[in-house]
């Protein structure tokens, strides 16, 4: 039997898009530099410029902040591995509320000696950029695996260019941007009035960076 989809079940035809005015705080992926955080401060610019951006160690703890505030909203990506555990994990209090694509930061392989490294630090997204005869050394984020590197806890790393220059780390090789899907997940009751404010202005985003779950 074929599946019958009711027309408002799937997609909401000739409505205006959702405005995010009521939106005061965006949590994503941290520490600072990483493509979830550039992101999502072009995504505040574009829909709520009063809001402010939430650094977090992991999307998990991220999406715990967002599940406790009505007026958050979680900033995720596609490429995260466990992006459909945090979806059911919240399914009672998050729904998917918007999508957009938009380039990542140029993302490279990066060492701290100059030379290919035998150890490097990676997210697990973003592993396939390493050559298989390296081993891997997994951590929380782009951001944090140039961090590890420049501390000697491995002599390369998978980041981004910005990362890269932040700790005077060597760029071996550079992949290029990435066209990338991010997504916006907000309460299940949350303001839906239409007809949003654009702009493509990027001044002065707000952004705060927690370190641990005590600071949430």
């Amino acid at each position: 039997m074929d599946a019958h989809i009711e027309a408002s079940d799937y997609l909401a035809k000739g409505t205006a898009p959702l405005s995010f005015d009521w939106v005061r705080q965006v949590h994503t992926l941290g520490p600072t530099g990483t493509n979830c955080e550039r992101a999502a401060l072009t995504w505040v610019q574009r829909h709520c410029k009063n809001a402010e951006v939430f650094l977090h160690p992991t999307m998990e703890i991220a999406a715990e902040a967002v599940a406790q505030c009505r007026k958050s909203v979680l900033l995720s990506v596609v490429a995260y591995p466990h992006l459909h555990s945090i979806i059911y994990e919240h399914i009672g209090q998050l729904k998917l509320m918007d999508v957009f694509i938009m380039n990542t930061d140029n993302m490279v392989l990066a060492s701290s000696t100059g030379k290919t490294p035998a150890l490097c630090a990676t997210h697990p997204a973003p592993e396939k950029l390493i050559p298989a005869s390296i081993e891997r050394k997994y951590v929380t984020s782009n951001a944090q695996a140039a961090a590890v590197c420049a501390k000697g806890e491995a002599d390369g790393c998978i980041t981004t260019l910005c990362a890269a220059n932040e700790f005077s780390l060597t760029v071996l090789t550079k992949h290029g941007p990435v066209p990338m899907g991010f997504t916006i997940h907000g309460p299940l009751q949350a303001a839906t009035q239409t007809q949003p404010s654009f702009t493509n202005d990027f001044q002065n985003p707000n952004r705060r960076e927690f370190h641990d779950t005590e600071s949430l």
